[in-house]
């Protein structure tokens, strides 16, 4: 069992050091998905309630939990596209084959937009941003 753990903090790790990477590459961060903060803390939790003293198991749920917060980041990068949520990841811009940009405007706030990008696969992103309209349009 300790070997699993072992492999499993290893991979964890890994997706940490992969995150950091492409969120240092982001030049217009979108709004933190509160999603991937919310799952975080019940399963999280869940993981603390079971009671162990390996050292492995304790890395283990500290890097769960540490990548689940960091999954609520994302935006348009210099060379990619972060994407937020529970299914994180970067997405090319060649596999971009159309772009929607909604304007939402109201009054007495700070102005922001959705963003939809369509890939070549049938798949949607949807990402936030507190941005103008302008500034997105001219990335």
């Amino acid at each position: 069992m300790n070997v699993i753990l072992i492999i499993v903090d290893i991979i964890f790790f890994l997706g940490a050091a992969f995150n950091v990477y492409w969120q240092s590459q982001i030049e217009i961060k979108s709004i933190y998905k509160v999603s991937s903060l919310i799952f975080a803390a019940f399963i999280g939790a869940w993981l603390l309630f079971s009671p162990t003293n390996q050292l492995s198991y304790i890395i283990m749920v500290a890097l769960f939990m540490l990548l689940n917060i960091m999954n609520g980041v994302g935006g348009i990068g210099s060379k990619k596209i972060v994407i937020n949520g529970f299914y994180s990841g970067v997405l090319d811009y060649s596999q971009i084959i159309h772009v929607t940009l909604i304007p939402i405007e109201l009054q007495g706030s700070k102005p922001k937009v959705a963003v939809i990008f369509n890939t070549k696969r049938p798949q949607q992103v949807e990402m936030n941003f507190n941005v103008s309209y302008k500034e997105i349009q001219n990335s």
